[in-house]
This record gives C-alpha cells, sequence and structure tokens, in this order.
C-alpha cells in the first residue's frame, strides 16, 4: 500500500496539489459492479469508480489542505484489462488511480476532446512517476 501512496502523492504534486489527499479502495467486480448499479445504474463491473467529495472552490485553492475523495478499483476488471491490452498489471492499477484522482479533481472525458486531454495528462504522469510504478509489484498493491 505504501507504493500506491506513492503514486498518489506524486500525482497531486505534479498537478498542483500537493496538500490534498484521497482514499483508494482496491475491490473485486462484485462490489465495484454493486456500487455502479447504485450510483450509475450500470448493473455491470467497471474498471473504476470516483466519489468526489470536495466542492469545486476547494480544489481551485491548491494551497489549502483538502480530502478529495473516494476512489474505487476493481483489480479483477484491472488484470482483465492488463491482460488484454498486454500491459502490466501494476502499470494498469497505476493507470486507474491516475485516472480516478483526475475524476476528483473535476475533468472528466464525455467529449473527443476532453478524453484526449484525460489521457495526455494521464501519460504525461504514468511517465513521471514511472520509478514507483515500476515498484508496484503485483503482490504489494
Amino acid at each position: 500500500m505504501t507504493i500506491l501512496k506513492s503514486l498518489v502523492r506524486g500525482a497531486l504534486e505534479r498537478l498542483g496539489h500537493p496538500l490534498a489527499t484521497a482514499s483508494i479502495v482496491l475491490t473485486d467486480d462484485a462490489r465495484i459492479s454493486a456500487l455502479n448499479r447504485d450510483y450509475r445504474e450500470s448493473d455491470q463491473p467497471t474498471d473504476v469508480l470516483s466519489f468526489p467529495l470536495a466542492d469545486p472552490e476547494s480544489i481551485a485553492d491548491p494551497s489549502r489542505p483538502i480530502f478529495l475523495g473516494e476512489i474505487y478499483i476493481s483489480l479483477e476488471t484491472a488484470r482483465s484489462q492488463a491482460r488484454a491490452a498486454r500491459t502490466a498489471y501494476p502499470r494498469e492499477v497505476a493507470h486507474l488511480v491516475i485516472h480516478g484522482l483526475l475524476h476528483l479533481l473535476g475533468h472528466d472525458h464525455r467529449t473527443p476532446a476532453e478524453r484526449r486531454r484525460m489521457a495526455a495528462i494521464e501519460a504525461r504522469l504514468l511517465r513521471a512517476l514511472c520509478g514507483t510504478v515500476a515498484a508496484m509489484a503485483p503482490g504489494r498493491l
């Protein structure tokens, strides 16, 4: 779990929110499917769900300590996606953590432009944090 904390801290620092925090819940498809059904009316598993708890005004002030919210990641779905994409499982989990953090900070991907912007930020952060990602052994998540 220490590696995930380092990943979150590093990402938040690079995103200009060094005093922000978030909770990460590593779960399975059954739990994330229930959350997806209850909160998004989609009765199926998904890879990551973010639940923002900070108001946008608080997020706008990066000098202020703030709890951004919760990120739920299905490790089952992450493993399947990593296999399908032929990428390392820890890298997929890191990608989902960063994706969830961006949602907590107000980013979205409803339009093609938003998707491109969010994907570019994710790629930049994954490159910048590649040392932390490389230290994420599957059994140490």
